[in-house]
């Protein structure tokens, strides 16, 4: 009878390859003990009675059942024990933390289910290899609050209870440079301060969590390294590297203003500026002082002659921002749209402080909103002008694009280009008549305008001029904001008729 139990249980052990060829985990541990379990009892049951033939069928099931049930506990035993178990890897390469304290954990499943003995230490690279790291494998990892051992290298992990905790870091960086060491979830912005709270980074499109590339890394020393990196700190707060191919920015000095993107975008820097000596361009070289131009529609630098204190001014944070930008990012990654070194008011005084908003037709300022858009390629591109006031405080009507630098100097961007060795055609009313008398006679002198059109067109350039010269002025020589809005259309009608393009100077 004991001899036929014992070849009965073998036999129900031979129903469990699966269970014992299994690729082991502490996921697959607890249901594959259970299952192992109730199957043996089951089949051992079976086998019991069927072995106990005329003898005491109950009792030969009994038998049967223990035995199979303890049997298949044992066949479904992995080599490592997940009591044990710091935690495991998916085949995601997403650590799972099991709990266990630290006086009985001693290894952990990788992502093929093989037991490892000790803490993990290293991580899982994008092609899904171990990356081992050198040093004490206490350094790569720590207890969270909750008593989950975590990685050092995790992004992210699964508590026991598969809830999933983004982020997870060992410890940050103060804003004295300190490390301070302990489980916590945030960010590092542009200058090394450390902001507590959400992480960056996203999920793709397996559900898998992507880190954010990081926007510098302190040193050993407790020196912030700015430019675009990628890795984590271990418990000790030693950076450790896992995309060397993401480094291809040069590390940017502290004491830059800011910097240009590719975009020709600003990015401002808080850096206090008594030590702040240049910038970066947007092809990352460094130019010594502040910028003092502007990048155009094609991003070719437009410098501008002129003092350069004008050429800038220090927002509320304290950081440097161009007078030239229609917006900026600040320290944080955000985006602030349309901010301008000052405004002019109703009496035509420039009043200096950044602030947003926008003009309308007559030169009324209206605080608020900034106008403008992006791009396709995310690039801010501000509305144009209705008009702009020039140093002596007097509103001039018409289409325009440009920016007024921190003493209220209005610097155009139009992208105008010298037609036959000419200036671009100015937009004050005298000037522009000027231009356009001059544009004429050469245009019949090169023979792009026949000798009929060219009487037309001085005929009708006369009759403006006419025009501009009876209307009423006040004490001091100006028109009114209608009229001369009135003179600028009939000047735009006739340009169009010339063929002549502002936005250009091409015929």
């Amino acid at each position: 009878m004991r001899k036929s139990l014992l070849l009965g249980t073998i036999a129900a052990a031979a129903l469990f390859p699966s269970i014992a060829l299994a690729q082991q985990n502490c996921e697959r541990q607890r249901s594959n003990r259970v299952i192992g379990t109730v199957a043996g009892a089951g089949i051992g049951g079976l086998l019991g009675n069927v072995i106990a033939g005329k003898g005491d069928k109950t009792l030969g099931t009994v038998i049967g059942a223990v035995g199979g049930g303890v049997l298949g506990n044992q066949i479904a035993k992995p080599k490592g024990d997940c009591s044990r178990a710091y935690g495991y890897y998916d085949k995601d390469n997403r650590w799972h933390a099991t709990g266990v304290n630290a006086s009985s954990a001693n290894g952990y499943y990788d992502r093929d289910g093989d037991w490892v003995d000790g803490a993990p230490n290293g991580y899982y690279d994008e092609n899904n290899r171990w990356v081992a790291n050198s040093g004490s494998q206490a350094d790569n990892g720590a207890y969270s609050a909750q008593g989950y051992w975590v990685p050092a290298s995790a992004d992210g992990y699964y508590d026991r209870n598969d809830q999933w905790v983004a982020g997870s870091a060992s410890g940050y960086y103060n804003d004295r440079g300190r490390w301070i060491a302990g489980s916590t979830t945030g960010r590092y912005d542009n200058n090394g301060r450390w902001m507590a709270g959400a992480p960056s980074g996203s999920r793709d499109a397996q559900g898998n969590w992507i880190a954010d590339a990081q926007t510098g890394y302190y040193d050993s020393d407790g020196r912030w390294r700015a430019g675009r990196t990628s890795g984590y700190y271990d418990s000790r707060g030693r950076w450790v590297v896992t995309r060397q191919q993401t480094s291809t920015v040069p590390l940017r000095r502290d004491d830059a203003y800011g910097y240009y993107d590719n975009q020709g975008m600003w990015h401002a820097a808080n850096v206090d500026r008594n030590r702040a000596s240049g910038y970066y361009d947007r092809n990352n070289q460094w130019v010594v002082g502040v910028p003092n131009g502007h990048y155009d529609a094609q991003g070719r630098w437009v410098s501008h002659n002129g003092d350069k204190s004008a050429a800038g001014f220090y927002d509320a944070q304290g950081r440097w921002i161009p007078a030239s930008a229609g917006g900026y990012y600040d320290s944080s990654g955000r985006w602030v749209a349309g901010t301008a070194s000052g405004y002019y008011n109703s009496r035509g005084r420039w009043v200096a402080g950044a602030t947003t908003g926008r003009y309308d037709s007559r030169g009324r300022w209206t605080a608020g909103a900034a106008t403008g858009r992006r791009d396709a390629n995310g690039r801010w591109i501000a509305d144009a002008q209705p008009g702009y006031y020039d140093t002596n405080g007097r509103w001039h009507v018409g289409q325009t694009s440009g920016y007024y630098d921190s003493r209220g100097r209005w610097i155009s961007t139009d992208e105008n280009v010298e037609v036959g060795g000419r200036s671009p055609m100015p937009r004050e009313l005298n000037a522009r008549g000027v231009w356009l008398d001059q544009y004429i006679r050469d245009a019949r002198n090169e023979g792009t305008l026949s000798r009929v059109e060219t009487s037309r067109a001085l005929k009708e350039l006369n009759l403006i001029r006419g025009r501009e010269r009876s209307m009423y002025r006040n004490r001091v020589g100006e028109l009114s904001v209608r009229d001369e809005a009135a003179i600028q259309v009939r000047f735009d009608r006739l340009s169009d008729r010339l063929r002549i393009s502002r936005a250009d100077g091409r015929i």
